[in-house]
């Protein structure tokens, strides 16, 4: 083995010879020498004042201050640096400023710097030594804010950004400085301080590691202004770790006095303080890596610090800090106790939105806090406080962000924080109470872990005063909160380890009380009042956009709605934000965190509301609609953002008191679907008679509505569908003239049972079991210009008031037009089961004519059968009433008045009709009151196919006039001559009077028809009173008004004595009528009649002359002329007149043929005139001779002959006899 070793050494002996001895080396060792040599003289010699003359040009330039140095000594080969006699001199603006002051800023004697030959490897300085000697630095404070420096702060402060490489790396171990010296001048005060024989020793300060020797401990030592000042370390030289102690203790050192002579551009000035420590401060390498390690006590006691313009920022009474371990290098913050006690902070917000808080640091980019890629990362913070106490506490804001500016204070605040780490997992404990103080208190505990970045919280508030946050509701709302109170008591929890933070809600509740909302700028009662309002929370996730309620309960919320003219609601102008919030409100975040994400899902288990009001006034209508809802109730389940799920809805309320509506069922809203049952019970409809009633004359004064039914809609526009099925009655109407107050309509019951109603897009269809109208009145008013008072009811186009109970004034009568018959939009289905009519009556008064006239129909009582507007069977019709003080009236038969063409057959009668009521209208028609007189009338109505026919029968018993009165509206007409027709012999009439017409005659009547067949009647009493006479006996009445004779002739006939035989028949019955006779003679005929009666006399008396002459007794009546005897005795009287007559050649009288004769007879007969007038005299006697024993003699009368057949429009002979009746 030893051989071997010898041999190997051998060997390697001879080789490192031979590269000795080689050329190579020889070069390479020669040129590193003379490397060596050109450094050492370019170190020693050259660079040095290169150096020392850059350092005063640059220095100079930088600090605008003279620089100089007397010497500088490099040594290259161990890199040590040395300046001697180093100077700054004061700036020409600071000399300018203080005349007569020194010139020096900074004096050095000399600075050595030792550095380490490991900065070329690490790439970062490494300095062995530091040492200052004999620094000597002039101070001058020229105001509170400028020092003879303050312009190299302004110059050197400018925010730079951080190298890409991230923070400076190096290490700076032994720093000496020795016989230091600080003179302040103090200008504004006129004093001098001077600090002296400062000695300073710090055994390193690094980013990086290093394996200098540390041979330097701790220290600081000087006198002020005279006073010693003294802290002393201890190192541990030989200890592996080189460790470094110093204890710093303070007793109530003065804050103010030392923070005074801070730059000006210290943002803070510090007003009180009281500084004591009792801090043990380590220095030590752990292996090459330096660590700076604190522990002890500082209290601070007394601290009051504002801003530069002298605003507070915070105070406290006392500030006890105790530190277990603190390694600022490492990132390391152990404290075993904080306590404050009596802490005052103050916040600002201003109206940039700033925090006076935020202003005393000059903000950085975000880009400048990035960290460097790829470089070392600083360790973790690792802050940990084992107790933290607050107690006393007081925050003071001042918001002036916002239009109106906030302020207030938490008071009596406390808090306390268990086993807080920024590192640890498991989670420190904390608690905070604290007090507002313009009402309420907020307590609330929890657990939070920063290394898992969780937290959770139990949160309380009680009664936070709502009106002092008035200027952020603001932004949210319209409505001033005039007063109300917030409370909560809720479970948080907070996850921010994911990019979006998790928030979540717990089960909790929200209250609200003694809320009151009143307009922004506007005075009176408050529209919105809400006693109380708890929402029982199941669970609310932010980050997910979930909420689930348990309920929400709403108790004594009072409305006061109003409804402007221009058809605004005062409660809309609450609902959107008085004024926009400004972008830097939280307000604003959440609007644009709202309006980015995606929207909320909610579901509450029920909403409800009891003990509410309402008061809502319509201002729209001519007359205010004024509703007050109270108590109201409304319970809605399952309410979720999914409109598409019913709701279940359960409501009450009662409408002005009068009555209660609910409605039970479920309600959904897109697409819109009610499923409802709605019960109503005395529910003022009248209160809603504003909206309609401006264009009536009469007011409902009262009207009460009654549902008990199903309701359900679906749809909208034209796919609408709705339906009731249930019952429904309006009672208690009551309607009153407008103009005079008095009565005119009303009711106690129109009430439908078992109503089926649809509406959709096939039509409307209403069928209900039975209509009860009970206790119903009216009152029909005909005006003084025959115009009805129900067509009043609805106000005219002009606008003008008229009354519906009194005669209005005299006002042309505007043409109505035709209604429109034209079929628009779906069709409407109806169906009856049955009418019942209850205990009715109607007053009708007539202001037509004069005297008024009026009538009382009462006892209104019977039913009308099933109808609709498809039946096919008649309705059967029972109905009967009673004329107040006289007889009945019933009304019987079938209707079907619904139907296309509604049809009926009705039987009416009344009985036992005093007709003295009705001597108005026969003082103004007919001219004669009634003295006298019952009637009884029995009508019967049939219409079908637009075709009414109807018979109208009438008897009248003991019809008797008063004496005439002179009116100019009364008929010319004989009245009484009608009626003296019309009656018997037992003063009865008894008459039909038939009508007819057709519905689709536009001026169709029945009034009309009946009216005109009366007029009818009577005008047959001038234009044919024999055929109104022949009418009450049962005859024809055909020619009764003439008798006929022969030409010529006054002998009565067989036809003529049948029709006298009629009259006399008819006027036997008719006592108080006369007759005229009035004998007629047609000169056409009855000349040539009278004639030829003229020659037949006169032949007849030539017979009897000669049966005298032969001495026969003649009797002139019993003479017959025959055919025979009739040539003979004319020939006689021929032979024997007197009157030229033909003759013949010798002069006699010439023969000639009868006929020849008998004209030449009638030719030269005597007959005038007066033989006319006789002719027509003798046959009115015919006729009254014929009467007599038929008729009293003292009933007829002779009236002077007619000689002329003028005026005959008949188809009868001129020669007759003339009837007349009075």
């Amino acid at each position: 083995m030893s051989s071997t070793t010898k041999s190997t050494f051998t060997t390697a002996g001879r080789t490192l010879r031979d590269v000795v001895r080689a050329r190579r080396t020889r070069r390479i060792t020669i040129g590193l020498v003379i490397a060596l040599l050109v450094v050492g003289v370019l170190g020693f010699f050259a660079a040095p004042p290169v150096i020392r003359h850059v350092a005063e040009s640059q220095l100079s330039q930088q600090l605008d201050r003279p620089v100089s140095i007397r010497r500088i000594a490099l040594n290259p080969y161990t890199l040590r640096f040395e300046a001697d006699d180093v100077h700054i001199g004061e700036s020409a603006a600071n000399i300018a400023k203080a005349p007569g002051g020194t010139a020096s800023f900074v004096d050095v004697s000399r600075l050595v710097v030792r550095t380490s030959w490991t900065s070329l490897f690490r790439l970062a300085p490494v300095v062995d030594e530091l040492k200052i000697d004999s620094p000597r630095i002039s101070i001058a404070r020229y105001d509170a804010d400028h020092f003879n420096f303050s312009d190299l702060i302004a110059k050197f402060s400018k925010p730079t950004p951080e190298p890409s490489g991230g923070p400076a790396r190096f290490s700076v171990s032994n720093i000496q400085l020795e016989n230091g010296r600080i003179e302040f001048d103090d200008r504004t005060t006129n004093a001098k301080h001077v600090i002296d024989r400062v000695a300073l020793g710090i055994p390193f300060i690094a980013t990086l590691p290093s394996a200098t020797d540390i041979f330097v401990t701790p220290l600081l030592q000087a006198r002020i202004d005279g006073s010693p000042l003294v802290v002393k370390g201890r190192t541990k030289p030989f200890a592996t770790s080189r460790e470094s102690e110093v204890a710093l203790t303070l007793d109530a050192l003065d804050v103010p006095q030392m923070a005074s002579y801070a730059p000006a551009s210290v943002p803070v000035v510090v007003k009180s303080g009281r500084l004591s420590t009792d801090l043990n401060v380590q220095f030590a390498f752990a292996g090459d890596v330096p660590t700076i390690r604190i522990d002890g006590t500082a209290t601070l006691a007394d601290a009051a610090v504002t801003d530069r313009a002298n605003a507070p920022l915070a105070a406290a009474r006392a500030v006890h800090v105790k530190i277990a371990d603190m390694q600022p290098l490492r990132g390391i913050y152990r404290f075993d106790a904080i306590t404050l006690s009596g802490p005052d902070v103050h916040l600002l917000r201003d109206a940039s939105g700033a925090l006076n808080v935020g202003k005393l640091a000059s903000p950085s980019k975000p880009e400048d806090r990035k960290p460097a890629e790829g470089k070392d990362k600083t360790p973790p913070l690792d802050l940990s406080v084992g107790h933290l106490a607050i107690d006393g506490g007081k925050l003071t804001f001042d918001d002036r962000l916002l239009k109106q500016p906030v302020q207030g204070a938490l008071t009596d605040v406390a808090i306390t924080l268990d086993g807080f780490s920024t590192l640890a997992k498991t989670p420190a404990r904390y608690t905070l109470k604290t007090a507002f103080d313009k009402g309420g208190a907020l307590d609330a505990s929890g657990n939070v872990t920063l290394a898992a970045k969780t937290a959770d919280a139990t949160l309380t508030l009680d009664a936070l005063a709502l009106p002092p946050l008035q200027p952020y509701i603001a932004n949210a709302v319209a409505a001033r909160v005039a007063s109300g109170t917030l409370g909560a008591k809720l479970p948080l929890s907070v996850d921010w380890s994911k990019p979006d933070a998790a928030v979540q809600v717990g089960a909790g509740e929200l209250k609200l009380d003694s809320l009151t909302l009143l307009p922004a700028h506007a005075a009176g009662a408050a529209p919105i009042k809400l006693a109380s309002a708890n929402a029982k929370i199941g669970k609310v996730d932010v980050a997910a956009r979930t909420a689930s309620l348990d309920s929400v309960q709403l108790r004594g919320l009072s409305l006061d709605a109003t409804r402007r003219k221009d058809g605004s609601i005062n409660l809309a102008a609450l609902a959107g934000p008085h004024e926009a919030a400004p972008e830097q409100t939280a307000t604003r975040k959440i609007q644009k965190a709202q309006a980015a994400g995606p929207a909320w899902r909610y579901q509450i288990g029920e909403i409800s509301l009891a003990e509410a009001s309402a008061n809502f006034t319509d201002e729209t209508p001519a007359r205010p609609v004024k509703l007050h809802l109270a108590p109201v109730s409304v319970s809605v389940k399952q309410f979720s953002d999914d409109l598409t799920k019913p709701l279940a809805v359960d409501g009450k309320l009662t409408l002005n008191g009068k009555g209660a509506l609910g409605v039970t069922g479920n309600v959904t809203v897109s697409p819109l679907k009610l499923a409802l049952h709605v019960k109503g019970d005395q529910v003022d409809a009248s209160a809603f008679e504003p909206y309609f009633g401006d264009r009536l004359n009469v007011a409902v004064t009262s009207a009460y509505l009654n549902a008990n039914g199903d309701v359900a809609m679906s749809g909208s526009g034209k796919t609408l569908a709705a339906s009731y099925k249930g019952d429904v009655s309006l009672t208690d109407v009551r309607m009153l003239d407008k103009s005079t107050s008095d009565r005119f309509a009303g009711w106690k019951l129109l009430g439908l049972t078992s109503v089926k109603a649809t509406y959709g897009e096939r039509g409307t269809d209403v069928e209900a079991a039975r209509i009860m109208f009970a206790s119903f009145y009216g009152r029909v008013l005909l005006d003084a210009q025959g115009k009805l008072n129900l067509k009043n009811v609805v106000v005219s186009d002009s606008g003008q008031a008229q009354s519906v109970t009194q005669p209005s004034a005299s006002a042309p009568v505007a043409a109505s037009a035709p209604p429109d018959t034209a079929k628009s939009g779906p069709p409407v289905n109806m169906r009856f089961g049955q009418l019942v009519l209850q205990n009715g009556r109607v007053t009708y008064t007539d202001d037509f004519i004069k005297p008024n006239y009026t009538a009382n129909l009462v006892a209104i009582n019977g039913t009308i059968g099933a109808f609709g507007t498809h039946s096919t069977t008649p309705a059967p019709v029972d109905v009967t009433a009673k004329l107040a003080a006289n007889g009945p009236v019933s009304i019987k038969g079938q209707v079907n008045p619904l139907i296309e063409k509604p049809a009926l057959d009705l039987t009416a009668s009344a009985h036992d009709v005093e007709l003295t009521n009705l001597t108005p209208y026969s003082a103004k028609y007919a001219g004669y009151p009634i003295t006298k007189g019952k009637l009884n009338v029995d009508l019967h109505y049939m219409l079908a196919d637009d075709k009414l026919t109807a018979n109208n029968h009438l008897f009248i018993d003991q019809l008797t006039f008063g004496d005439h009165i002179d009116n100019p509206s009364a008929t010319k007409l004989p009245v009484r001559l009608a009626v003296s027709l019309l009656k018997n012999s037992r003063g009865e009439i008894d008459v039909n009077i038939p009508i007819s017409g057709s519905l689709s005659n536009p001026e169709f009547s029945i009034g009309g028809l009946v009216w005109q067949a009366i007029v009818n009647l009577v005008q047959k009493a001038v234009t044919a009173p024999f055929s109104l006479l022949a009418h009450a006996i049962g005859g024809s009445g055909e020619e009764l008004n003439y008798v006929e004779f022969d030409a010529g002739s006054a002998t009565l006939g067989d036809a003529a004595q049948k029709k006298l035989d009629t009259i006399a028949k008819a006027l036997a019955d008719k006592p108080s009528i006369r007759l005229d006779v009035t004998g007629r003679v047609d000169p056409k005929v009855d000349e040539p009649g009278l004639r030829s009666a003229w020659v037949d006399a006169q032949v007849k008396r030539a017979k009897v002359r000669e049966l005298s002459d032969r001495g026969e007794s003649v009797d002139w009546s019993a003479v017959k002329v025959s055919g025979d005897d009739y040539d003979k005795y004319l020939a006689k009287v021929y032979k024997a007149a007197d009157f030229k007559k033909p003759r013949n050649m010798i002069g006699l009288t010439k023969s000639l043929p009868d006929a020849d004769m008998k004209a030449a007879l009638m030719q030269n007969a005597p007959v005038d005139e007066t033989a006319l007038r006789d002719l027509a005299q003798r046959r009115a006697q015919a006729v009254k001779e014929y009467f007599d024993g038929k008729i009293d003699s003292s009933r007829i009368y002779v009236v002077a002959p007619k000689l002329n057949a003028d005026g005959i429009d008949d188809k009868g002979a001129g020669s007759r006899v003339e009837l007349g009746l009075k």
